[in-house]
């Protein structure tokens, strides 16, 4: 693996890298006598995925996976990687171990019986693997999973983790993480291939994004099947604050067509393949040990967790 190159007129001009499709399949009703909307949104994203034979990565709520199999069995029927996105929506450090443990085995040993696959990825809700929740890392392992893709390595007004690495990484006595990538736009970092980032950015953004990542980091883009949802009406979303969830209804009408032109770029295959290529290779990736943390600069301390509350 390279660092990363020179930000010059031939950087711009290279071609853009690949960048692996990932899906996070949640039901964020606060209450379930709201219509039930995550089938059929789900249902509409995997058609989309079809219609570009792409192949994601699908990471599924356990207590989804339970309730609507038929998600889980459409989905590794069509090619995709199944993923555990947790057992319940959760931020990880609202859980105890022992009970995140118990979650973790119980979602996989599920999701491996719903798909016939061995479920190697697991992703934390809002990325919510951060410093205070830096026990999960080794129980992750422990449960079965090979990597995780689960912590924003800079600032985040909600759930971030600054002064990780940008590139994927080993934790010590953990499992590779690939951590979600960010572009430096004029005093911030932007998760620029995230959802929320689809939606209310232009598309030129993601592209410059593109061009100035590194050749050692491993690029992937996540959705979610409410935001292909216009006609879904508000609930605030738990965890988050008022303000975050106002945000997650803005533009979705606009959510399809920026994933439409994201699909059109250089794709590659699910981060479980990642994942095995980078083990069998034996790449010298940097092991970062979650129990000595990153000192968090002023700019990290003021913004984190800063919406959460608001």
């Amino acid at each position: 693996m390279t660092g990363t190159p020179a930000h010059d007129a031939s950087t711009s001009a290279r071609a853009l890298p690949k960048v692996t499709v990932t899906l996070d399949v949640e039901d964020l009703r606060p209450d379930h006598s709201l219509p039930e909307r995550v089938v059929e949104m789900t249902n509409r994203v995997l058609d989309l995925f079809g219609e570009h034979e792409v192949r994601a990565s699908v990471y599924v709520v356990g207590e989804l996976a339970e309730r609507r199999p038929e998600l889980v069995l459409r989905a590794a029927a069509e090619g995709h990687e199944i993923g555990l996105h947790s057992w319940s929506h959760v931020p990880i450090p609202t859980r105890t171990p022992q009970t995140f443990s118990e979650e973790c085995r119980r979602g996989r040993a599920l999701l491996q019986d719903l798909s016939g696959q061995e479920v190697s990825g697991y992703r934390a809700p809002m990325m919510s693997l951060v410093p205070a929740a830096a026990w999960a890392v080794p129980l992750i392992a422990e449960a079965g999973f090979t990597y995780s893709s689960s912590v924003l390595p800079g600032p985040s007004p909600l759930f971030g983790w600054p002064g990780l690495p940008r590139q994927p990484f080993r934790w010590l006595n953990g499992p590779i993480e690939f951590p979600c990538p960010l572009v430096r736009m004029p005093g911030i970092d932007l998760p620029y291939l995230g959802g929320t980032y689809l939606r209310l950015l232009p598309s030129f953004v993601r592209r410059h994004g593109l061009r100035r990542a590194g050749t050692d980091e491993a690029l992937w883009a996540y959705c979610h099947p409410w935001e292909f949802d216009p006609d879904e009406a508000f609930h605030p979303h738990q965890h988050i604050g008022m303000l975050a969830s106002r945000v997650a209804w803005l533009r979705r009408s606009r959510m399809e067509r920026q994933v439409r032109r994201m699909l059109g770029d250089p794709l590659t295959g699910p981060l479980g393949v990642v994942a095995a290529e980078l083990s069998s290779e034996g790449t010298d990736l940097p092991v970062i040990d979650p129990k000595k943390p990153a000192s968090a600069g002023r700019v990290a301390r003021w913004a984190d967790g800063r919406l959460r509350d608001r």
